[in-house]
Formats: structure tokens, C-alpha cells, sequence
């Protein structure tokens, strides 16, 4: 039987981009609902196949770290070095109607962002991601959404940013959580 989902077609289009200074090179990031708090500075990146919420994050969150199982693994590519996870968690991720269950691993490093979302989160949400656009759509049983960052150009500098300048410009940004009712 086929996916109802799959009807939805997926495309982009010039206009999405027009209120964004160009020409630019931001990283994707986006806010997601984890555990019902909505959670900014969630980094979107395709190069891996792990999952990765901060240790921090959690403690901020108000969520038990006794809920990590424990299952330290070595992980690499976190700032350019070999980082060893404290272990994994389940959480619910909601973006826009769609909710899933994710296992992260969790990290206990500082980073400027709460969590790294990669292609186990983008495969299973069945969503395409577009670095010029700066969103993410996906498909839903009745429409396509979109996932963006809220007030991005609030944050856009007027030069080309290093990665270290890019981390650094979302230190401040919007208010990190808010609990959802």
C-alpha cells in the first residue's frame, strides 16, 4: 500500500529566499520540541549518522540524567576530536505536527548549540533539507511543512562569517527553552 505522505510534493522556490541578506553561508539551524519545550539552536547537519543532545542541555531541560543509559561509545567529529559519549537517551522531538521518538547520544562538551540533528532524524521524518532556502520541509499526511529558524535575520551579520564567528552568532540568540502547555 503506498505511503499517503508520499503525495506531497516537495519543492523550493526563489521567493522563500527573499528576506534573506545574500549572499550567505549560515549553518541550518532550526527549534525543535523536545520532552514539550520548545528547544532553539538545534544544528541540522547531514554528515553523520548520530543524534546528539549536550549533557547541559539536559540539565537545563529539567530532565533526570538517570534516564541515560549508560553506554559510553567514542564519537568523532565534535570539534575536530574524539569525544566519548556518556551514553544514550529516548526523547520525543516534535517539529511542526509531526512527533517522533529519537535516541540521542548525550555529550557532555560545550557547543553553542543544544542539540545536532543528522540523517537519522532527517531520514525518519522523510524531510529534505536546503542550505540556500535555510529550511527544512517534510511531508505530512496533509500538507508539507516547513522548519525554519525564527528571527534568523535578527542574528545575520553583514560579513561573510568563519565557522568559530558562526557558533559565536548563535550564543545569544533567541531565549534557549520555553515549556509548551
Amino acid at each position: 500500500m503506498p505511503n499517503p505522505t508520499c503525495s506531497n510534493v516537495i519543492s523550493f522556490k526563489e521567493r522563500e529566499t527573499a528576506d534573506q541578506v545574500k549572499p550567505h553561508n549560515d549553518l541550518l539551524v532550526v527549534e525543535l520540541t523536545i520532552k514539550n519545550i520548545d528547544v532553539a539552536r538545534i544544528f541540522v547537519s547531514a554528515g553523520s549518522s548520530a543524534d546528539i543532545i549536550f549533557k547541559r542541555t539536559l540539565k537545563r531541560m529539567e530532565i533526570d540524567l538517570s534516564r541515560i543509559a549508560e553506554d559510553p561509545s567514542l564519537l568523532l567529529g565534535i570539534s575536530e576530536e574524539a569525544t566519548m559519549t556518556l551514553g544514550t537517551i529516548n526523547l520525543t522531538v516534535g517539529a511542526g505536527s509531526i512527533t517522533r521518538t529519537m535516541e540521542f547520544l548525550v555529550v557532555d562538551r560545550s557547543l553553542s548549540y543544544n542539540a545536532i540533528v543528522r540523517t537519522p532524524w532527517i531520514n525518519s521524518m522523510q524531510a529534505v533539507r536546503s542550505t540556500y532556502h535555510l529550511c527544512l520541509k517534510f511531508p505530512t499526511p496533509h500538507r508539507v511543512e516547513t522548519l525554519t529558524y525564527p528571527n534568523r535575520s535578527r542574528y545575520r551579520s553583514n560579513h561573510r562569517p568563519t565557522i568559530k564567528q558562526e557558533h559565536d552568532r548563535w550564543t545569544n540568540c533567541l531565549p534557549r527553552f520555553r515549556r509548551v502547555t
